[in-house]
């Protein structure tokens, strides 16, 4: 078999199907490592920091954008803000 058969032999399988044969092959893979004592790290440890990574760029993102949203004084109240979508739908529709 053919690894383009291979492939399109898995896409035939039911979702449930797939996801079991997908942590099969990372539970082989996981124990393989741990059984070579290989220098790479384990796959958890590769996911948790790409993970940090990306946490780190969303905090990055909110500190830029922190008081970006900032009104000049308190935030209005719920009948302010009926009052301002009020005036914008009338203004909109005549």
């Amino acid at each position: 078999m053919t690894r383009q058969q291979f492939i399109e032999e898995i896409n035939r399988l039911p979702i449930t199907d797939r996801v079991a044969l997908i942590e099969a092959i990372s539970r082989g893979l996981r124990e393989e490592l741990e059984a070579d004592g290989s220098a790479s790290p384990p796959l958890s440890d590769a996911f948790l920091s790409d993970g940090a990574d990306e946490r780190a760029r969303r905090m990055s993102a909110v500190r830029r954008l922190r008081g970006a949203l900032k009104f000049d004084g308190p935030p209005p109240s719920d009948e302010e803000v009926k009052e301002i979508i009020a005036d914008y739908l009338t203004e909109k529709y005549s």
